[in-house]
């Protein structure tokens, strides 16, 4: 069995610097191909630059977008190579009919729910999560990680949310059963969550 591990972060205005702690994670992810399946939001940004390298180097990447269809991808996402993904999973075009008013949704709303939609889906999936800088939408899988008791990882020193965190953890608690590691070192985190996982297993 492998442990599905989400990878969450900034889908927008990286620095230089975050995506190349993102391409390291990518290849110090890629070490551990026949342990681990990354999970992603299936779109553009950090997350997609570690798993692009994972998938290089043999890892088998699970993507959760919020696009409906694979034709929505490619023009939402066109310069992100959809093959990279093992498992593509788009949000269902009749979700709309699950809540209580989806005659009043409309196009901007609908790509926020489709967004949230596709947060809570990719944190169901995981085993652990992986933050790694982020802005607000990170921040809510983040939140949806520790309300489900996942292993969570925060890879410091990357910016944003993740460099947050060490201090907002310490004000706010909640007992869940979600554990949060912290490390600058992309090496170290990742041999943290693995171990932290054959435990749990």
């Amino acid at each position: 069995m492998k442990y599905k591990i989400g990878i969450f972060g900034s889908a927008a205005d990286m620095t230089p610097e975050q995506t190349e702690r993102a391409l390291e994670l990518g290849t110090v992810l890629g070490q551990y191909a026949d342990q681990i399946v990354l999970i992603t939001g299936g779109c553009s940004g950090l997350p997609y630059a570690v798993a692009f390298t994972a998938a290089k180097l043999g890892v088998e990447v699970w993507g959760y977008t919020p696009m409906c269809t694979e034709e929505q991808q490619k023009v939402k996402y066109p310069n992100d190579d959809i093959t990279i993904y093992t498992k593509l999973f788009y949000v269902p075009e009749n979700y709309r009919e699950t809540l209580l008013s989806p005659e009043g949704i409309d196009a901007s709303t609908d790509q926020m729910l489709r967004g949230k939609f596709r947060n809570v889906r990719s944190v169901i999936n995981c085993d652990a999560g992986i933050i790694l800088s982020g802005r607000w939408g990170t921040m809510n899988e983040f939140t949806n990680l520790y309300d489900m008791g996942k292993l969570i990882g925060v890879l410091t020193g990357t910016g944003g949310v993740a460099d947050e965190l060490p201090e907002l953890t310490k004000k706010i608690s909640k007992e869940t059963g979600s554990k949060v590691l912290f490390n600058d070192s992309a090496t170290d985190l990742v041999k943290q969550i693995l171990e932290e996982l054959q435990k749990r297993s």
